[in-house]
């Protein structure tokens, strides 16, 4: 555990430093750039929007895999794409429909139909948000095992302080793992999920702990 602990915190920290200072540039370089005044003879920083047509859907149901839509351009190339999820656009796509793709960098980045509008997976993202967000899951609740591993290896016998400290790493680490499920990607929202999870589990541990170390009363 003690190793878990320690390659938790590392890993978290090595993100943190080597992806989030420059997670965003690619997602302002999108944001701002501007579009094409004619078609890209290849990966362009503008922004080039075309009609396809949909040759084929695949949809899945397994949590290894994500869906898919297979989309023609007008010179007959095949363009696969990959989505997070359905909706708003995916979920109503069927075979033969049009719809209108956004390429940018050589990269489909989205697709619009019915006036909504849906990003694939190849659009840059909020890595920044993404990278301290899984930070945030690792490195409290990584510190916390490796605190109380490195107790038991001292103490030999479990205590009810290194139990405690056990339990609210774990808490952390879930919190950290379920909070973007309610938060998405909005960094605060989810630190805030995850802090007040956090203050629970902190406060359930030294309950915990107090009422251990209370003895028994001896009847007399």
């Amino acid at each position: 555990m003690l190793v878990v602990g320690v390659a938790l915190v590392v890993l978290g920290v090595f993100l943190s430093l080597r992806i989030a200072p420059g997670g965003v540039r690619d997602l302002h370089a999108y944001q701002a750039a501007p579009r094409c005044a004619a078609p890209p003879s290849g990966a362009a920083e503008c922004r080039w929007t075309q009609t396809f047509t949909v040759s084929d859907i695949r949809l899945t149901s397994s949590r290894s895999d994500v869906d898919r839509a297979f989309l023609t351009d007008g010179h007959g190339s095949r363009w696969e794409t990959e989505y997070a999820n359905r909706k708003p656009v995916l979920t109503d796509l069927k075979k033969g429909d049009h719809v209108t793709g956004t390429v940018w960098r050589g990269r489909l980045t989205e697709i619009s139909a019915n006036g909504a509008s849906q990003r694939t997976q190849a659009a840059p993202a909020d890595m920044r948000t993404r990278v301290l967000i899984l930070a945030l899951m690792m490195v409290p609740s990584g510190l916390l095992t490796a605190i109380a591993s490195g107790w038991r290896l001292v103490r030999r016998a479990p205590t009810p302080g290194m139990v405690a400290t056990l339990r609210v790493a774990l808490g952390m680490f879930f919190a950290g793992l379920f909070s973007p499920l309610i938060g998405g990607e909005n960094l605060w929202m989810v630190a805030a999920l995850w802090l007040t999870v956090a203050a629970v589990m902190t406060v359930a541990a030294r309950h915990y702990v107090v009422r251990k170390r209370v003895p028994e009363a001896v009847p007399s």
